[in-house]
């Protein structure tokens, strides 16, 4: 029964049983008897009705004091505490749709905190910033890799604008015309020596219509780094192939036109031919030393996951930096412990990188020495090449390591390198888990020290 009718028939019943009371009252009075009225019994009469009503308004009062503080309950989110009456009147009715409603909103809110969860993960997973703005250009998202790129978290930069982010008024410009409504756009910029691709798209709402713009920002340092060395490899590599194929051309042509008549000249052209060839040879050999050190494969084959000693290495390549050494006046010192343990490489990759040291060591030297030393620790067997040559300028310790680095291109070429050696030494050391330094002062010579692991 509805609340309506309860009420008008609570009402009805306590009026018709008061009209009933003051009847038989009055009954009594015209009667005749002499006989005080119960005056108490009217009273009664009276104000039944109205105590009835007041009664059962209060219990609803409570009824709905009690949906309300559910309901304060449930927009607090805390439905396991919401308490519900079982009835079957309005409040009843009422109670059993908030109880329906509450149960859809927090299914409904228990889906949307996984979805956050879940876009809060990808975010923080990606190695691309992600700036999200609302659609006056406010920031109100900004991932981990951004906070690291920009230097800023995202508390420090929530409802600001992003020139105060990223000081560019290029992508300003562009953010601008994707929150008007024009097409996504990308642009690249340099900010504090590092290359950033920004990669702005709206976002969309109801009807298509911009209510936002989200940013993924690219750091493609390396990358244009990695690409710029590729263009000066194969430069080089073009150029240092010319060089001698060039003049291996113009000599064969000259003995062509008649100079192989001349036995002095013949000699002397097919010398050049000769030398020229055998330096195409050493850059060939080098470019596959090289190819196979960065192939973890190849290197495997090579020997790298096998064991050898320092002693022993360097006994087979010992006469030729003797000899060399000697050519120039040059003094050799070789200071390597009696007790030094292998190392986590194969000899001939050895050889190779005390090869490759040394000779570059009495190349670089005019006077005085060059020297190597060697010991070890628990883990590892150090190893140092030292020279008292001309030494290398500080702004070209960064790229000694580079494939055709040279530091005096001219002086390099005339003593017969390829640009090749500290480059492969430096993929064989890394490429066996080693390390690789260099420290040197121009005018007083220089020192690579290598940390092989112990076998």
């Amino acid at each position: 029964m509805s609340i309506k009718w309860r009420f008008t028939l609570l009402f009805l019943s306590m009026t018709a049983i008061s009209l009933f009371l003051v009847w038989e009252g009055q009954n009594l009075i015209a009667g005749g008897q002499q006989r005080t009225p119960d005056y108490r019994l009217l009273l009664f009469a009276l104000l039944l009705p109205g105590g009835a009503v007041f009664f059962y308004a209060r219990r609803l009062a409570g009824r709905i004091q009690t949906l309300s503080f559910t309901t304060r309950r449930i927009a607090q989110g805390d439905f396991e505490r919401a308490q519900f009456l079982d009835t079957k009147d309005e409040v009843g009715q009422f109670t059993a749709e908030l109880n329906r409603l509450a149960r859809q909103l927090e299914t409904l809110i228990q889906k949307a905190d996984q979805e956050t969860h879940k876009m809060q993960a990808i975010l923080t997973a990606m190695q691309e910033g992600v700036i999200a703005l609302d659609h006056v250009g406010r920031i109100v998202r900004v991932n981990p890799a951004a906070e690291k790129m920009f230097g800023h978290r995202q508390d420090e930069v929530m409802l600001k604008y992003l020139l105060e982010l990223v000081r560019q008024s290029e992508l300003d410009e562009l953010v601008t015309n994707v929150l008007l409504g024009e097409t996504p756009g990308n642009i690249e910029l340099t900010l504090e020596q590092r290359t950033m691709r920004f990669q702005v798209s709206p976002i969309l709402g109801e009807n298509k219509r911009t209510r936002g713009a989200v940013i993924v920002t690219y750091d493609i340092t390396e990358l244009r780094r990695l690409e710029q060395m590729r263009t000066e490899f194969v430069g080089n590599v073009s150029h240092e192939l010319r060089t001698p194929l060039t003049s291996i051309k113009g000599f064969v042509e000259t003995l062509l036109d008649g100079a192989q008549e001349e036995p002095v000249l013949r000699e002397r052209f097919l010398n050049v031919i000769q030398a020229e060839t055998l330096r195409l040879q050493r850059l060939i050999d080098d470019l596959l030393t090289l190819a196979n050190n960065e192939n973890p494969d190849l290197r495997r084959g090579a020997g790298v996951a096998r064991v050898s000693f320092v002693q022993q290495a360097f006994a087979k390549i010992q006469p030729v930096i003797e000899s060399y050494a000697e050519a120039k006046g040059i003094r050799l010192s070789v200071d390597l412990a009696e007790n030094l343990p292998p190392v986590r490489m194969g000899e001939d990759l050895l050889s190779q990188v005390l090869l490759n040291l040394l000779e570059n060591a009495v190349k670089y030297t005019s006077e005085g020495k060059i020297w190597l030393k060697g010991e070890a620790d628990q883990e590892r067997v150090h190893l140092e090449f030292g020279d008292t040559g001309c030494g290398i300028p500080t702004a070209s310790l960064p790229r000694i390591f580079e494939r055709f680095y040279r530091v005096d291109k001219a002086r390099s070429r005339e003593q017969g390198g390829t640009g090749l050696g500290l480059s492969i030494v430096k993929h064989i050391v890394e490429g066996s888990d080693g390390r690789i330094n260099v420290s040197s002062e121009p005018g007083i010579g220089t020192v690579f020290t290598c940390d092989l692991p112990r076998a």
